[in-house]
């Protein structure tokens, strides 16, 4: 089925708009007319139209080399692409695959067969672009330039291309051996090293006539070998090429990792955080608080001596406005990542209907390192059956270990990676079940989930943001206004920064101490039931992670904090999101209760809790159990049928003025007085 003329012309009218020089191009893939004038000039619009009005069915190409910016490695069907860095990839009409790349500002060689099946279209030459169908099969993007950027060309290719102009300059020596007399030196070379210079230097397609010319030389020799002899060097020789090129060809490419500091490009202006964060409230005043602990968490790849992903879930009810934070954040190729259906599974791939060679293409773990990985939807993966839920948990959970994922499969064997993956995670998803906490308590929870806790708006605001500047307007300033500071801070810190540990202030460091030790208790798993004959409760012993490893995922949450606000040290203000997301990590039940808690100053009796819970009083006493099994409170039994459960004093400090205080509840006088001063070690403005 053809491509519809509008949909094509479309898609080259945005090939113009990237820089890409475009040209019309046939069903069988060759160039409609002249095209060499269009490796220095691009068609203008205006040109491309009056293409398609002449050719309506015409299909597009793309010229490759310095004119658009780009190389493209060419992979023919049953190819191999692994190693390659993860980058703009189309699939052709022959099965095989278009890898695109940064052209490297250095003049870029096409080549033929630099490796098995695989070409090089650099300066002069040109590609078959999607949606194009020719004779052999459609084009289509894998990986779209609107999905990410162009990573710099390996550096593989260049250098194939410094040893095809050094054989290129070997060849007037292969010349003057076949041509005239012998030459001297060639007088006491064994047929041996002749012959295995002819085959090195030959591609197997041309060995017979290899073997012609071995025989001119033999002929020329003042003792020339036996026709046996020397048809019998020439085999052992061939045998032996053929086994090294077919060794070398089955060889492991090494993937090429990406740089953990991105090279960003300036920002089309500077922003201040202050600036920023203006924007942000002023276009959508919810997202505010949950955007900033958004910023923070990507800008952790800044401070070199974080090694642990940071997993960030915004949770709500739908439309609450969790999709459009994420956005914010989108459309930032260099240090984010966009997926819209997303399994644990595509980390690795192990595809039993993809060739091996080919599953590299598709593997999502090395695209995601050193950025920032956007989910908008990851309910989905939460409402798996209970066994496909422990295994996709269990996966997400070794890989927010940042060391790679190996995995094992009858089909493909051994597949996957290993070192430093490094990633962060910015989620959402509607309130998580309780089957899935229960799962996620048992493997090692690595998910930090924050409410969004929007607003309900009356029936006049509503009616308001109908008429007022529409959702996508205010979206697009601010991820605009987003995408500039981001840029401008990295651009701050090119090489990143060494983080002065020992200059934090210790106070503030045990306190988010504190709130891990509350977090990792209040997520334990708790096995309760009720005994049918007693009414007593029963539990086994609560499974409760140690605290360490939040500690540190804070502590580097808290740096990523103070990094945007324009610090390299922490301060108080660097810790509200920490509070947050000690209590919103927990189950929601458990987190609501302990909200409703210190709100009323540690004690709750059962009908207070039955009240503010909105909940009956089997659930109530499910939850005050919880908490107590949980060592989080205890438990006093009081006259008639309430119970009271108390805060224990090692939380004691939620219930503190300096608490309310780092969450921004206190009355201003208190913060002034509670506010203790913390230096910092001045950066310059953005």
């Amino acid at each position: 089925m053809r491509v519809a003329k509008n949909e094509a012309l479309e898609m080259a009218l945005k090939y113009c708009e990237l820089g890409f020089s475009v040209i019309p191009v046939g069903g069988d893939k060759k160039p409609l007319g002249e095209w060499k004038k269009f490796q220095t000039e691009r068609a203008s619009p205006d040109q491309i139209r009056g293409w398609f009005d002449h050719r309506p069915d015409m299909n597009i190409g793309i010229v490759t080399g310095a004119i658009s910016g780009i190389v493209v490695i060419d992979v023919e069907k049953d190819g191999s692409s692994e190693g390659f860095p993860p980058t703009v990839t189309a699939f052709t009409g022959g099965g095989g695959s278009h890898h695109y790349y940064k052209h490297p500002g250095v003049p870029v060689a096409n080549g033929v067969r630099v490796r098995e099946l695989i070409d090089i279209r650099g300066d002069g030459g040109y590609v078959v672009a999607p949606p194009s169908e020719t004779t052999k099969g459609s084009y289509d993007w894998v990986i779209s330039p609107w999905d990410t950027g162009f990573e710099e060309l390996p550096a593989w290719v260049l250098e194939n291309q410094k040893e095809t102009a050094e054989n290129d300059a070997a060849k007037q020596d292969w010349e003057t051996i076949f041509s005239g007399d012998i030459l001297e030196g060639m007088r006491n070379m064994t047929a041996t090293k002749v012959a295995g210079k002819m085959l090195q230097a030959m591609p197997p397609e041309a060995w017979p006539l290899g073997r012609e010319l071995f025989r001119a030389w033999n002929q020329k020799l003042p003792k020339p070998l036996s026709p046996m002899e020397l048809s019998r060097v020439w085999k052992s020789i061939e045998q032996s090429e053929r086994l090294s090129r077919k060794k070398k060809a089955e060889e492991p490419v090494k993937a090429e990792p990406r740089k953990r500091i991105a090279k960003c490009p300036a920002p089309s202006k500077p922003v201040a955080f202050e600036e920023w964060a203006d924007t942000i409230s002023t276009n959508f005043l919810d997202l505010r608080f949950a955007s900033e602990v958004a910023l923070s968490t990507v800008s952790q790849f800044l401070i070199k001596d974080i090694t642990n992903p940071f997993a960030l879930v915004l949770v709500d009810v739908p439309s609450s406005g969790k999709t459009i934070a994420i956005n914010f954040f989108d459309d930032i190729p260099e240090l984010t990542y966009a997926s819209d259906k997303f399994t644990p599974a595509s980390f690795v791939s192990n595809s039993a209907n993809v060739p091996k060679q080919k599953l590299a293409e598709i593997d999502l773990l090395p695209r995601l390192q050193y950025r920032m990985f956007l989910i908008r939807d990851l309910a989905t993966l939460f409402s798996k059956r209970e066994e496909d839920l422990t295994e996709a948990i269990g996966t997400l959970t070794r890989v927010l270990d940042g060391e790679g994922l190996n995995t094992d499969t009858g089909v493909h064997g051994q597949r996957g990676y290993s070192g430093e993956y490094l990633f962060m995670v910015l989620a959402a998803s509607t309130p998580i079940q309780p089957r899935v906490w229960k799962v996620m308590g048992s493997l090692g929870a690595r998910l930090f989930f924050l409410g969004i806790n929007s607003r309900d708006k009356d029936a006049s605001e509503l009616a308001r943001q109908v008429v007022d500047l529409s959702y996508k307007e205010k979206e697009k300033l601010c991820r605009a206004s987003t995408r500039d500071f981001l840029y401008g801070l990295w651009n701050l810190y090119p090489e990143g920064i060494e983080w002065n540990k020992k200059g934090d202030d210790q106070a503030l460091v045990a306190t988010i101490a504190r709130c891990a030790s509350l977090l990792a208790s209040l997520r334990g798993v708790v096995n309760t039931w009720r005994d049918d004959f007693s009414g007593e409760f029963k539990y086994q012993t609560p499974v409760i992670e140690k605290p360490d490893r939040i500690t540190q995922l804070f502590y580097n949450l808290a740096r990523g904090h103070a990094l945007v606000c324009g610090r390299t040290q922490i301060s108080p203000e660097d810790i509200r999101a920490i509070v947050e997301l000690c209590i919103d990590g927990a189950p929601s039940g458990r987190a609501k209760l302990f909200r409703k808690l210190i709100e009323r100053g540690g004690v709750m009796t059962t009908s207070e809790v039955e009240t503010d819970m909105r909940c009956s009083k089997p659930w109530a006493l499910t939850l005050m159990k919880d908490l107590e099994i949980l060592k989080v409170c205890s438990r006093h039994e009081e006259m008639g049928e309430d119970n009271e459960i108390r805060l224990v004093d090692d939380f004691g400090w939620f219930l503190s003025d300096e608490c309310r205080v780092l969450r921004g509840l206190a009355p201003a006088a208190v913060k002034e007085i509670i506010k203790a001063p913390v230096e910092a070690t001045p950066v310059a403005p953005f």
